[in-house]
């Protein structure tokens, strides 16, 4: 929470310009307009200075609180966060895409190796054909 002012509603009323304002707060001019630009904040001697410039309004009169808006670290680290709860999410969907190709690969390789095994199978049962077929043609032809 930051503090705020109203003081710049206040002003016209009583002091002809913001120079005047200043006097009467006891600060310089440029503070004021760096508050009023929202380029500095208010300190315990800019209170007391409105505090004394305007008797007739009350402290909350004056000041208020508001929420302070996010400044450019605030957004990087939002922004940083959401990237590494994305990359978070993004390694958690790859490492599973390869759990599943891992396991699509691995029964491929099964089936392969088991094709291979009945490749060896077949051609053993060829070779014993074949003897088979050559020694029933030799027969014959004695």
């Amino acid at each position: 929470m930051i503090i705020k002012t109203k003081i710049f509603e206040f002003y016209d009323g009583g002091y002809k310009n913001l120079s005047k304002l200043a006097q009467a707060m006891g600060i310089s001019v440029s503070q004021i307009y760096r508050v009023r630009e929202g380029k500095r904040s208010i300190n315990q001697k800019f209170i007391i200075g409105a505090i004394r410039a305007f008797p007739e309004h009350k402290f909350d009169d004056l000041f208020y609180l508001a929420s302070e808006p996010p400044t450019a670290t605030d957004y990087y680290r939002q922004l940083s966060i959401g990237e590494t709860e994305g990359t978070q999410q993004a390694l958690e969907k790859f490492a599973s895409a390869r759990d599943g190709y891992g396991q699509h690969l691995k029964s491929h390789t099964s089936a392969i190796i088991s094709l291979r095994k009945a490749v060896q199978e077949i051609r053993k049962g060829i070779e014993e054909a074949n003897k088979i077929l050559d020694y029933l043609y030799r027969s014959s032809a004695d």
